[in-house]
């Protein structure tokens, strides 16, 4: 009977699939299959909510959720981490809607025009979180932001576009290839 608890106890081990936790400003590339990179201090969590600016005579929402656990891919690896997504919406001065993603779901395996997600956290050891924005039409805008927390209701956005080009045999040319998020560093956004 004991050999039997011996045996079942071996082949339980070996048959689970364990996932170690690390925190969100490790890397992933020398990590092991379905580990997590969790925000075990919720350094994230500062982020979460409405906030607003104005830059050249455009008001900018910002909308940010927390996503726990999102699983993805890399090195060949399956992981997860904890994430922000940014949806937004910019307006002109008399409120009409130029861009919005707010009612976009950016469930996985969905189409990723527009989404910005956090990417890594304190990467620099400067306090800031660099998000990756997919672009939007043919990926026109491509490119990083990052957030720099300045207190408890304000923190500062830098984007940095990578790509504003597009070509005519791939993209469409009646398709909206502007840019409008604000292209600009230290933009203060104040929570709502």
């Amino acid at each position: 009977m004991r050999n039997i608890f011996n045996i079942l106890g071996i082949i339980v081990v070996f048959s689970c699939k364990a996932q170690q936790t690390f925190s969100l400003n490790t890397s992933d590339y020398d990590a092991p299959n379905n580990s997590y990179f969790k925000d075990i201090n919720n350094e994230l969590d500062n982020y979460v909510g409405n906030w607003d600016s104005n830059f050249q005579n455009k008001i900018i929402r910002l909308s940010i959720f927390k996503e726990i656990k999102r699983p993805y891919k890399a090195w060949g690896k399956d992981f997860f981490q904890d994430i922000l997504i940014v949806k937004f919406e910019i307006k002109d001065l008399s409120g009409n809607v130029i861009q919005s993603t707010l009612n976009n779901s950016y469930a996985l395996n969905e189409n990723v025009r527009n989404i910005i997600m956090s990417a890594a956290i304190n990467l620099n050891g400067n306090n800031e979180i660099n998000l990756v924005y997919a672009g939007g039409n043919c990926s026109v805008g491509k490119g990083e932001i990052t957030f720099k927390k300045i207190n408890n209701t304000e923190f500062y956005w830098s984007y940095y576009p990578g790509t504003s080009t597009r070509d005519d045999i791939n993209c469409p040319p009646n398709l909206d290839y502007n840019i409008y998020l604000p292209e600009t560093e230290n933009l203060v956004f104040t929570k709502q």
